[in-house]
């Protein structure tokens, strides 16, 4: 049996990355040339996804040892394909690397990603969403002792990644973070963000914005 990770958080000192290739149709072979591409410049690639659809490729990658010039060439490799729509990729400067450019989905619908050992909380929304924040900021803290505005901008994240909402926008500036986020999966996604920050021991202001909230910290 293969079990395939849902990856929240990484990090462990590598450089992470992540590329979204759009692609213009569907073909024996692409996955096969992508990757090859990576390959070439000895990019080792962490993680897979592909749409329903096989329109879209999710590429996590360890870029530690690629240059600003090499991560150039392969955006420029991978754009020259005939089946290549466009190609957007980001490298993460904190010390974590959450995805930005992924969400989960069964049968088309937005899904709630939990670990099987929550579900005794299922009953207490509030507890469950606790519950949930402790465990990723332990995590986040393992991997980032000291919490910057760059860091937690990327810890923000989990929060799409688990499928609570969606970030619909980020800034930091000046040491500080602002972000909106909308589309909260009801009550426990406000109780997860309120946790989460909490824990993660930051300042911060949650301000309404109809179905969204912004978030100064």
């Amino acid at each position: 049996m293969l079990n395939r990770e849902i990856y929240l958080i990484a990090g462990q000192g590598n450089r992470l990355g992540e590329f979204l290739v759009e692609l213009n149709f569907d073909q024996p072979g692409i996955l096969s040339a992508l990757s090859n591409i990576f390959a070439e410049h000895d990019v080792n690639i962490v993680n897979i996804a592909i749409d329903g659809p096989r329109r879209n490729l999710h590429f996590i990658v360890d870029l530690s040892t690629a240059t600003e010039e090499q991560i150039r060439e392969i955006l420029k490799q991978l754009e020259m394909f005939a089946f290549v729509k466009r190609v957007k990729y980001r490298v993460s400067n904190a010390q974590i690397f959450v995805p930005r450019w992924i969400t989960h989905v069964i049968n088309g619908s937005p899904a709630v990603a939990l670990e099987k050992e929550f579900v005794p909380y299922f009953h207490d929304v509030s507890r469950l969403a606790e519950e949930i924040a402790k465990r990723d900021v332990k995590t986040v803290r393992e991997l980032a002792p000291s919490i910057d505005a760059v860091t937690l901008e990327e810890a923000l994240y989990i929060v799409q990644l688990r499928g609570l909402a969606a970030v619909k926008e980020t800034t930091v500036a000046g040491g500080r973070l602002t972000a909106t986020l909308c589309n909260l999966a009801q009550t426990v996604a406000r109780r997860y963000i309120d946790a989460l920050l909490r824990e993660l021991g930051v300042q911060y202001r949650i301000v309404e914005e109809g179905a969204c909230i912004r978030i100064e910290a």
